[in-house]
């Protein structure tokens, strides 16, 4: 995932503001090595002459997973407090490998780390990434949801957790990790169906977390599923948000 977000950069040094969906497709096709689920899925497409945004849905069962919000970071920082210009980026890349909630999880997750560069206030920034997003799309919904469990007192990140999983199911840990143990209070949810969930849980991450690195990232990976992208993620924003001060020596 890093690799991607470095072989953007180069995209973006080349192309300045001209980056765009077919750069960042040749750019995909010429350095990108992995050809498994979306990412796979999408070079299929663009090999076969299917062009953005036609690669990012067609015949791609993991399209709505979490590939491209893991790498929402690199826009956020190449346009900074300018969450405007982060999303445009970021619906650039998305549509390459990605549709629907995918699409919406990477504008919101780069709409969020742009505006922490100008605003530490996490809920207005959940508020802004929010605002470039369907107010009816299931992201959203999720990340109300978060929202909700983090205000009741009788949950902690575990409960709140279950009932995430409960209400969002994803596949993830059913369909990559088929012999982890399953919770059978956990129903499975759609194949590749995923991003809502796991954005979700970068979020109990910072709300269960009390705002401390440490334990925020913890949290989000002790949930488990796409436990890269959902530490990653938070910890890209708190680094945003804290810069070095707030990340815990142990971590270096």
């Amino acid at each position: 995932d890093l690799d991607l977000q470095l072989v953007f950069l180069v995209a973006a040094e080349k192309y300045g503001i001209g980056v765009n969906a077919e750069v960042l497709a040749n750019h995909w096709l010429t350095y990108i090595v992995p050809n498994w689920s979306e990412y796979g899925m999408g070079k299929r497409n663009l090999r076969g002459g299917l062009l953005p945004s036609v690669s990012g849905g067609y015949h791609n069962e993991f399209g709505e997973s979490n590939g491209c919000w893991i790498r929402s970071e690199i826009w956020a920082c190449l346009a900074p407090g300018n969450p405007a210009r982060a999303v445009q980026y970021a619906y650039e890349d998305a549509i390459v490998d990605h549709f629907g909630e995918g699409i919406y999880g990477e504008i919101f997750c780069a709409a969020m780390e742009s505006a922490a560069f100008v605003e530490s206030d996490i809920e207005k920034l959940i508020d802004i990434g929010l605002s470039y997003i369907p107010v009816d799309c299931v992201l959203a919904q999720a990340v109300q949801f978060v929202r909700d469990c983090a205000k009741d007192p009788a949950l902690d990140w575990k409960a709140a957790r279950k009932k995430l999983l409960q209400a969002f199911p994803n596949s993830f840990h059913w369909g990559i990790m088929p012999g982890c143990k399953k919770d059978p209070e956990i129903p499975e949810g759609k194949r590749g169906f995923d991003a809502p969930t796991n954005i979700g849980i970068a979020l109990l991450g910072h709300y269960y977390g009390g705002g401390d690195f440490s334990r925020a990232i913890c949290i989000a990976a002790g949930c488990g599923e796409d436990s890269d992208c959902t530490a990653g993620t938070l910890g890209a924003l708190y680094g945003i948000l804290y810069g070095t001060a707030g990340i815990d020596e142990k971590w270096c």
